[in-house]
């Protein structure tokens, strides 16, 4: 059967816009932190192709990482309504400041008639200029109270001295504290006194960075409870 002009138009325009695609140079963006920087930014460049699209809209899943779409509107309105042919940017924004190492953050981004979300993906890498492995020395409760070794390696292009080492529970933690090479590698040495109890003991580190982030550091050492083991089943 032979559908009427309007509903053939109406069919095209449905069709057209849910073939509209906002296509992404790429959907990954990585940034390598300099060392103080507390935000950085990054851009997803896009082209609207097959026809015109509307954002329905996009979220940014984490407080942290700010997003938004770029040219704006005149009115300095966000532009949701995006013609073919027409180039913007998803510009994204980071806060460093709780994070160390490698990190991924995601924004959703959901257009009119598309099925599933387009997902991009902000890889960011933090400098850890003072490392500690392991992040914590840990003990089982009740067990053998044999030494542990800290390791703080310095990742800078420069040295970083620890300068101060204050312990808070030297009484169960008592702690050796060795420099292999100064303002580059050290070392924390514990051997709890008693594993007989729970507890946890922490070592306080001032540096001479020059960067606030990495003027302190805390190394934990920790007595654990033990694990319950739940019982086997026997036929």
């Amino acid at each position: 059967m032979k559908l009427p002009s309007f509903f053939s138009f109406a069919l095209f325009l449905s069709m057209a816009a849910a073939s509209a695609e906002m296509v992404f140079e790429s959907k990954l963006v990585e940034i390598t932190v300099k060392p103080g920087q507390k935000v950085v930014t990054g851009n997803f460049p896009f082209e609207i192709k097959n026809g015109p699209a509307t954002v329905v809209n996009y979220d940014a899943k984490c407080t942290c990482l700010a997003a938004r779409l770029e040219p704006l509107n005149p009115d300095r309105s966000v532009k949701l309504v995006w013609k073919e042919g027409e180039k913007g940017r998803v510009m994204t924004q980071f806060d460093t400041s709780r994070f160390l190492g490698t990190v991924e953050k995601a924004i959703e981004l959901n257009l009119e008639g598309q099925k599933e979300p387009t997902i991009l993906t902000v890889r960011i890498h933090v400098p850890e200029l003072v490392k500690m492995e392991p992040s914590s020395l840990k003990w089982d409760k009740g067990g053998k109270a044999g030494e542990k070794v800290m390791k703080i390696t310095i990742h800078h292009d420069k040295p970083i001295r620890i300068v101060k080492h204050v312990g808070n529970n030297d009484k169960i933690f008592p702690y050796k504290f060795v420099t292999i090479r100064d303002g580059w590698e050290y070392e924390i040495r514990i051997t709890p006194t008693d594993t007989a109890e729970s507890g946890i003991g922490m070592i306080s580190l001032t540096t001479d960075c020059k960067f606030p982030r990495f003027k302190r550091a805390a190394a934990y050492a920790v007595i654990r409870p033990a694990l319950k083991v739940a019982p086997v089943l026997t036929q």
